[in-house]
């Protein structure tokens, strides 16, 4: 385990700290099935060694920090494909494979593991649009209790697992993020909290998750009043992401990232769609991330997950470039891969 207050240190210090690139949609590149339940979780039973290659990738190309594919491996989701006595297993295996990942791959520098809990699968406390749909209406919907419980289940098995930090990686609305960024700070890891946010229409305000109608600006001190060691946009598209990062800054003082989504719209496919282009080069990307910091070089991105060479020129790149970032990132839904630097 590599030692967390070093990265904190770095972190406070100024420092580029680079994560990796999309989990799920890059192991759908990679030719792993997507599962319609469980999404990219099923991997873990089914490619671990995608899983653990897909990870030696990422250190190779030199990121900082790896994160496990646990996003959707809850009960409530391995449960409805006959997995859910399994959900122990998958959720040590997943750090398993990236703690190998790291032995065989970064034996000369620190690499972290993140973890990631998420709302992914629970119906109960969805998000919903002004006209009340919300997402997996299909599925069961576990009690308040139930769903809580899982996702503290969750954290606590990465944790005692081994990761160095957890991601709270909610992409629903407030009731979800707080179920998630709770059940993560239970462990006593340090937690990195995410936000998830819309448009609903270009220069429009900020939205919280994929549809509802609440305003990201009232949703933000409620969780950040939780705690947690950093604050991230992630999984938003870049037009969101500009509307949201000055209100975040405005709300937070310490380290806060971005990971944008690509806005793919295979990500939930089986398998990936070889028509559908990347809408993001990780030339623009690197662009748009000196974009967000608060001055001219001074933020950072690597990498759409095309590749792991291609991750290592844009890290390369963002290194080269930025003198006192404070951000770091990785991408997602068709994530635009290792991303960015903590900026203030």
């Amino acid at each position: 385990m590599s030692d967390y207050a070093e990265l904190k240190a770095r972190l406070s210090g100024g420092e580029v700290v680079i994560l990796d690139g999309a989990v799920g949609t890059q192991l759908q590149k990679m030719g792993v099935p997507i599962d319609s339940q469980a999404w990219a979780a099923t991997a873990l039973q089914s490619h671990p060694y995608t899983v653990r290659h897909m990870h030696e990738s990422y250190i190779r190309a030199g990121v900082d920090v790896i994160t496990i594919n646990s996003y959707s491996a809850a009960r409530h989701n391995l449960t409805p494909i006959g997995l859910g006595d399994l959900t122990r297993e998958l959720n040590l295996r997943s750090v398993v494979l990236a703690r190998e990942a790291r032995d065989r791959s970064a034996r000369d520098r620190p690499v972290w593991i993140a973890g990631s809990v998420s709302n992914y699968g629970l119906r109960t406390g969805v998000e919903k649009t002004p006209a009340g749909f919300g997402y997996f209406a299909d599925r069961v919907a576990w009690t308040e209790e139930a769903s809580k419980a899982n996702l503290r289940e969750q954290a606590e098995i990465l944790a005692e697992s081994g990761v160095d930090l957890l991601l709270a990686e909610s992409t629903g609305g407030t009731t979800h993020r707080r179920w998630v960024v709770e059940a993560c700070l239970a462990t006593g890891l340090p937690v990195w909290v995410g936000f998830k946010c819309h448009l609903d229409a270009p220069g429009g305000p900020p939205k919280v998750g994929y549809h509802s109608d609440e305003p990201l600006a009232g949703g933000i001190e409620p969780v950040l009043a939780l705690g947690g060691d950093a604050v991230t946009i992630f999984h938003s598209a870049i037009a969101a992401t500009d509307a949201a990062l000055p209100l975040l800054r405005a709300r937070w003082p310490g380290p806060l990232g971005i990971y944008p989504e690509a806005e793919r719209h295979d990500y939930i496919a089986t398998h990936k769609d070889a028509v559908e282009p990347d809408h993001v080069s990780p030339a623009a990307f690197v662009a748009k991330a000196k974009d967000w910091s608060p001055s001219a070089c001074r933020s950072s991105a690597a990498a759409a997950a095309s590749s792991s060479s291609t991750s290592a020129r844009c890290a390369r790149r963002c290194r080269g470039a930025c003198r006192r970032p404070r951000l770091c990132t990785h991408g997602s839904r068709g994530r635009l891969g290792s991303a960015a630097a903590y900026v203030r």
